[in-house]
């Protein structure tokens, strides 16, 4: 017999995982807005892991979303963050920004087995 909740599971994880990618956002940068694991993340996606309300309140916010978009079937568009003209990271070439990011990332990973 089918588990109703692995079908809910596997469908919030195929909508956050849609609503990341219209974002344009890897699961590490989605990780890191939500303050949670990119593999938790992935896991999240394929529908392997209960996800807390904590952790559904975090990945809305972190694709500026509404907790309901999470569950809804609707097309809603996703905000793109782009870096402003004004900001420091406006310097940089985009080779340079995905080596930072690939940096940050690296630190982090490093640390938070610390």
């Amino acid at each position: 017999m089918k588990n109703p909740a692995d079908d809910t599971r596997r469908k919030l994880g195929q909508r956050i995982r849609e609503l990341r990618k219209s974002a344009g956002i890897t699961q590490e940068e989605l990780g890191e807005r939500a303050e949670l694991n990119y593999k938790f993340i992935g896991e999240l996606e394929r529908g392997q892991v209960n996800v807390s309300l904590d952790s559904i309140v975090r990945i809305a916010e972190a694709l500026r979303v509404k907790i309901g978009d999470l569950f809804s079937k609707e097309k809603i568009s996703v905000q793109k963050v782009t870096v402003k003209e004004k900001s420091p990271l406006s310097k940089f070439s985009p080779q340079e920004l995905h080596l930072i990011k690939k940096t940050l990332r690296l630190l982090n990973r490093t640390f938070s087995k610390v």
